[in-house]
């Protein structure tokens, strides 16, 4: 291989690499169906190893998340997907007690 060839690989390749760091998100905002900002934070709320189409509805049905290399907006961190989560458990405990209430 020629000194020539070597440097054009060596160029591709720290090119390709400055490629890859240029894709990795700075912030992440995840929004209900009805378009309310339900999570947004510089950390993924997902495992983005997996496909996001498999995990983002996990958070909450219907919802739809958005990347931005902008990270001024995430200084304030938003995270309403444990708090609507807790909701949704309490609620369904308390038809479960209001169920067995009416059968005594």
């Amino acid at each position: 291989m020629t000194a020539a060839a070597t440097a054009l690989r060596a160029a591709l390749l720290l090119s390709a690499c400055a490629l890859a760091q240029a894709a990795s998100a700075a912030c992440y905002f995840v929004y209900a169906p009805d378009n309310e900002l339900i999570y947004r934070s510089n950390r993924a709320p997902v495992d983005l190893s997996l496909p996001l189409h498999l995990t983002v509805p996990r958070l909450a049905p219907g919802a739809t998340m958005v990347f931005s290399l902008d990270e001024f907006n995430c200084a304030t961190e938003v995270n309403l997907i444990a708090e609507r989560a807790q909701l949704a458990q309490a609620r369904t405990e308390r038809q479960r007690r209001a169920r067995e209430e009416q059968r005594f």
